[in-house]
C-alpha cells in the first residue's frame, strides 16, 4: 500500500519578470521517501524548494502539506515543514545546545518540552557529545548536521534541504545521507536539491529532473535507465584542493578527443569514450599534481539515462 503523500506541488509556475523560473511543475513527496531535485544551476531547483517551504508564493498552482494549503493557515503550514538552507544558519559564538534553544523558541517551544526536543534532535544527528561546544569550533560537516537538527526540532513531516552536501567532504556527505535515511525510515518526507548525479542515484528513492524550469523526467534512478549500444566511461572524484584555473585549461587541451573534465568546487567528473581513454585522462591529472581524496567509477543508471534526455511537450507529473 502506498505511503501517504506529505508534500504536493500542483501545476506550480513561478515568474521573475517575463522569465519563467518554474513552468507547471507537479510533484508529490510521500512519507518514508527521499526525493532528489536534480538539475544544473538555474534549472529551478532552489525556486522549487522555496515554494515548497512557503517562503515564495507561486504565480499559478498550489502547494499542500498533508493536504493543507499554506494560504489557509500559514503558521500551521510552517510547523509542518523543516528547511535546511545551503549555508548553515547558526551562531558560531553559541553552543550547539544554545543554538537549538534559540530556534526552538522561534517555533514556540519552551521549558521542559524544548529541552527534551533539543536533546532528541542532537541525538538524532549524533552530536550529543558536542552539545556544550561552541559552534565556531565545528567543521563544515558538523555544522550541517546541527543545521539539520534545528530543522527537526518541531518534528515536521516534511524536510527540505537545499544543496546539503555542497561544502562537505566524502565522509561528511555519507554521514549526512545516513542521517537522512534514518529520518526517511522514521516516516519523514525528504526533498533535497543537488546537481550531482552520483549523489541523486545513491541517496534518493526517486529523482525529479529539472531543466530550465520544467520537469523533464521523474522516477526511481533505475527506471530512468535506457539501453545504449555503447557506454561512456565516467569517474567521479573529490579533490584535496581545486587546481588553478590555468592548470584545468591546460589539462583539458591535452585530453583525448571525446574526453571531458568538469570541476565544481572540489568535486570532479571525468568522462571519456572508452575506459582506456579514461585511464589516460586520470594518469594525466595525477602527473600534473592533481590529488584525489576519493573517486568511484563507473557511471550508474541515472548518468546513462540523462545523457539522452527525452524531449517532452507536456509537463511531467511526479
Amino acid at each position: 500500500m502506498p505511503l501517504p503523500v506529505a508534500l504536493s506541488l500542483i501545476d506550480v509556475s513561478v515568474y521573475y519578470g517575463a522569465r519563467a523560473a518554474l513552468e507547471r511543475v507537479s510533484l508529490d513527496v510521500r512519507r518514508g521517501e527521499i526525493v532528489g531535485l536534480l538539475g544544473p544551476n538555474g534549472s529551478g531547483k532552489s525556486t522549487t524548494l522555496a515554494v515548497a517551504a512557503g517562503v515564495l508564493d507561486p504565480a499559478t498552482g498550489a502547494v499542500t502539506v498533508e493536504g493543507r494549503a499554506r494560504g489557509v493557515d500559514p503558521a500551521a503550514f510552517a510547523r509542518r515543514v523543516g528547511l535546511v538552507p545551503q549555508e548553515p544558519a547558526l551562531y558560531d559564538e553559541l553552543t550547539a545546545l544554545d543554538n537549538l534553544r534559540f530556534f526552538g523558541e522561534l517555533y514556540g517551544l519552551a521549558g521542559t518540552e524544548l529541552r527534551r526536543r533539543a536533546a532528541r534532535a542532537l541525538a538524532r544527528v549524533k552530536l550529543s557529545d558536542r552539545a556544550r561546544d561552541r559552534v565556531g569550533t565545528f567543521s563544515g560537516g558538523l555544522k550541517q548536521r546541527l543545521n539539520l537538527a534545528a530543522a527537526l526540532l518541531h518534528d515536521p513531516p516534511v524536510l527540505l534541504l537545499d544543496e546539503p552536501t555542497a561544502a562537505l567532504d566524502p565522509a561528511s556527505r555519507d554521514a549526512l545521507f545516513a542521517d537522512l535515511a534514518r529520518f526517511r525510515d522514521d516516516g519523514h518526507a525528504v526533498l533535497l536539491t543537488t546537481h550531482h548525479i552520483d549523489e541523486a542515484e545513491s541517496g534518493c528513492d526517486r529523482v525529479a529532473v529539472l531543466e530550465t524550469g520544467k520537469l523533464v523526467a521523474c522516477g526511481a534512478p533505475g527506471e530512468l535507465l535506457r539501453p545504449r549500444a555503447a557506454e561512456r566511461a565516467v569517474l567521479y572524484g573529490h579533490l584535496r584542493a581545486r587546481p588553478p584555473r590555468y592548470l584545468e585549461r591546460a589539462i583539458r587541451h591535452r585530453l583525448a578527443p571525446g574526453a571531458a573534465l568538469e570541476i565544481t568546487g572540489r568535486r570532479l567528473r571525468l568522462s571519456a569514450d572508452t575506459s582506456e581513454d579514461l585511464g589516460l585522462a586520470l594518469a594525466l591529472l595525477l602527473a600534473e599534481g592533481v590529488e584525489l581524496e576519493a573517486y568511484r567509477t563507473p557511471a550508474g543508471a541515472l548518468e546513462r539515462a540523462l545523457r539522452e534526455p527525452t524531449e517532452q511537450t507536456e509537463p511531467t507529473p511526479c
